[in-house]
């Protein structure tokens, strides 16, 4: 049975890391500044490049809507930015065998930002009048920009003290 509840945990652990950056993101911006809707693509960028089978897309979908009730946004509306960054990553994945972090940074900055240009312009065709771009949609990608070689680097250490290779779980899973 504990060997079950670890296994559980174990496998999940990717769902609740994002289940965290979002509580994280709530707290922070309420009493600091808030990072965006998209700074927990931080975590799902990172899982799903090394574990995917342990992040599928319907809990992506959930994490998606479960932003949008929390920001007021049209529901599915993040959902869907994240369904297209992943769809992105995977096309531009492909290119390399074993990145570098370098590597894995620059195309993060390229993802998040064209999230980012792209929710804004979700959101403009939503509310049906172009968005203001202001300098605190600038300042949020600076942040998650600075945020993401932490974030990348605990989310590491965790892949490794768990042992979530994505070989151990491909029969699992």
């Amino acid at each position: 049975m504990l060997n079950d509840i670890k296994h559980f945990f174990t496998i999940s652990f990717p769902t609740l890391s994002i289940l965290f950056l979002i509580f994280i993101n709530i707290f922070v911006s309420n009493n600091f500044y808030d990072f965006g809707q998209l700074f927990v693509f931080q975590a799902i960028f990172f899982w799903i490049l090394y574990t995917p089978k342990l992040l599928p897309l319907p809990i992506i979908l959930i994490v998606g809507v479960f932003q949008d009730i929390i920001y007021f946004s049209p529901i599915g509306s993040t959902a869907l930015i994240f369904f297209f960054l992943v769809f992105l990553f995977d096309k531009y994945n492909k290119l390399f065998l074993e990145p570098s972090f370098v590597e894995l940074f620059s195309s993060f900055i390229v993802l998040f930002i064209i999230g980012t240009v792209a929710f804004w312009g979700l959101n403009s065709i939503i509310n049906l009048k172009v968005l203001p771009i202001n300098i605190s949609l600038v300042y949020e990608i600076l942040l998650n920009l600075f945020f993401f070689p932490i974030n990348y680097f605990f989310l590491h250490i965790f892949y490794k003290k768990l042992n979530l290779e994505i070989k151990k779980y491909k029969k699992n899973v």
